[in-house]
């Protein structure tokens, strides 16, 4: 009889899902085929992703733990993306790693990435971040198209300003969900309809430039199939 057998339960049930961890974080890499994926190191103000980029504002290159990384200053800086990253997938996950700073309360609503097309304002995503007078923020995820909208959002699940984060929404089969440093916070359910291949990306404030992010943002991937939170980017990867 193998030696394991003689060892307590407990001690096998904890190598067992150490084990299964292991084994499904591999499977996982293994699956994200290139076709599957999109990564946008944003580490210039003329081109992201391989993509024209319009740059407003006066966003800044500074340097980080990897290298270049944007930093926006909450006065109307962006960058507009012409590309729509997330082409006709029905499903989808979106991450992006970034620094707020303690912008309360002059930018109490940064909205700092959105895809929309010029021609259908009614199918967006965004990612959105809210702050309290505490050097706090909670995530804002927003999906809207001609059949409903959902906001995930939740002021009592904060992460401290000034620190690298990052955060991750999926949806698949009307099911959207939020995560905010590998854990997931919230889910509801939306109808997503494909924005139009025209569509573009902003990066930094919203579409319609207000609501201005005060940060860095280092990167972003958009894969076009839901991930488990063991395929998302670790945040040393910035």
């Amino acid at each position: 009889m193998s030696k394991l057998m003689h060892w307590p339960t407990r001690k096998r049930n904890r190598i067992a899902a150490v084990v299964a961890t292991l084994l499904l974080a591999a499977c996982g890499s293994q699956q994200l085929k290139p076709s599957e994926s999109l990564v946008w190191e944003v580490n210039s103000l003329d081109a992201i992703g391989g993509k024209r980029t319009l740059m407003q504002g006066n966003p800044t290159l500074v340097d980080s733990q990897s290298g270049k990384v944007v930093s926006f200053d909450g006065e109307g800086d962006r960058l507009l993306v012409d590309a729509n990253p997330l082409g006709d997938a029905t499903e989808f996950t979106i991450e992006i790693i970034f620094k707020p700073a303690d912008a309360y309360p002059n930018n109490l609503e940064p909205r700092f990435f959105h895809v929309e097309s010029p021609d259908n304002p009614n199918r967006r995503v965004t990612i959105e971040l809210r702050l309290n007078d505490k050097k706090q923020w909670y995530l804002d995820a927003y999906i809207k198209s001609e059949l409903s909208q959902f906001t995930l959002i939740d002021s009592a699940k904060v992460h401290s300003v000034g620190k690298w984060a990052h955060a991750a929404v999926t949806y698949r089969n009307r099911e959207f969900v939020s995560y905010v440093n590998g854990q997931k916070e919230l889910a509801g359910q939306v109808d997503y309809l494909p924005i139009a291949a025209n569509g573009q990306t902003s990066i930094g404030a919203r579409m319609n430039e207000v609501h201005w992010f005060n940060g860095e943002i280092a990167k972003v991937r958009i894969s076009k199939r839901v991930l488990a939170p063991e395929e998302f980017l670790p945040l040393d990867s910035l």
